[in-house]
């Protein structure tokens, strides 16, 4: 096992769960544009800071994880802090370390996506206001408007199995790139598990405390790999021809043929009601994975990919 790769769709109520930059009476929707129309997005920062606070909440007590300076910066032991090894970090070299230039580098083992709606935001969408209050000596407020909106996120995530606990170094004889792994492959399993763990209990979104919305995954496909590949993330897209919340089943049935060749196993997990096509895209699932597949709920899909993790062998 090499890789992991997720993808997931995640129906949501009125939220706003990443705003743009807005105006001084506007928090609007963060948005992109395709084909001329505009739909909401959640930026990828955001989506590695709702899975780092999920996985801290789960901190056992012998586990540790740095907090960030407040020059952003974080210890960089990744032996001992998961966060480091998981999302790695940037440190400067200080005073004569290294010649006192440059910077120590570690590339994120665990890679997100941003969430896009794929529901055109004008579609489902409303402007709400709040009162915003000032401490004076008569009681006084601003009116400020919120843009809210109803949609169903397509998310990702991509784990670099080998890269958990270990730290790249040159191997100066050979003259190649080679890792060497300070913590045991129980450990590494661990860290992996808390990843895929934290997919169940995703909270620390903005505007929680009026606008509490649940952003876990409603729909996901889990790929165990022998080989790096982000192609996964392909495998959900709505069929216009179909009307709305209609899955392509085609394009699944794509996607999934082509990651099933460096896939040792691929879970998919649904809950009813997200998708009109779902018994279409159940019986395409087990025309590719054989009759004894099965479709289970999104909570099993990720129990059981941890259970996965722990019985079989890290690359």
């Amino acid at each position: 096992m090499k890789g992991i790769s997720i993808v997931w769709l995640s129906e949501t109520d009125l939220t706003n769960l990443n705003a743009g930059e807005g105006e001084s009476n506007l928090i609007d929707v963060k948005k992109y544009k395709s084909d001329g129309m505009e739909f909401p997005y959640v930026s990828g920062q955001a989506m590695r800071y709702y899975i780092k606070e999920a996985i801290r909440r789960s901190l056992e007590t012998t586990e540790y994880m740095c907090v960030p300076d407040d020059r952003g910066e974080t210890c960089g032991k990744i032996t001992e802090c998961l966060l480091c090894d998981l999302f790695g970090f940037m440190r400067p070299f200080e005073g004569e370390e290294r010649g006192g230039g440059g910077a120590q580098i570690r590339t994120s083992p665990v890679k997100v996506s941003p969430a896009i709606g794929l529901l055109p935001f004008e579609d489902n969408s409303v402007t709400d206001f709040l009162t915003r209050r000032h401490r004076a000596e008569k009681l006084e407020g601003d009116i400020v408007n919120v843009e809210l909106g109803t949609n169903i996120y397509k998310c990702g995530l991509s784990v670099d199995v080998r890269r958990i606990g270990g730290d790249e170094f040159v191997d100066q004889a050979a003259r190649t790139l080679k890792i060497k792994y300070d913590i045991d492959e129980g450990k590494r399993k661990k860290r992996i598990a808390k990843v895929l763990e934290s997919l169940r209990f995703l909270t620390d979104y903005s505007k929680q405390a009026r606008l509490l919305t649940d952003f876990t995954p409603d729909l996901i496909c889990v790929s165990f790999q022998n080989v790096y590949s982000h192609r996964l993330q392909k495998l959900f897209r709505l069929d216009e021809n179909k009307g709305k919340r209609a899955l392509d089943i085609e394009r699944f049935t794509e996607i999934l043929k082509d990651v099933k060749e460096y896939s040792d196993n691929i879970l998919l997990g649904s809950i009813s009601g997200l998708v009109k096509n779902q018994q279409e895209l159940e019986a395409a699932y087990k025309d590719l994975m054989g009759t004894s597949a099965v479709v289970m709920e999104p909570k099993d899909v990720i129990q059981k990919a941890i259970k996965y993790v722990d019985e079989h062998n890290l690359q």
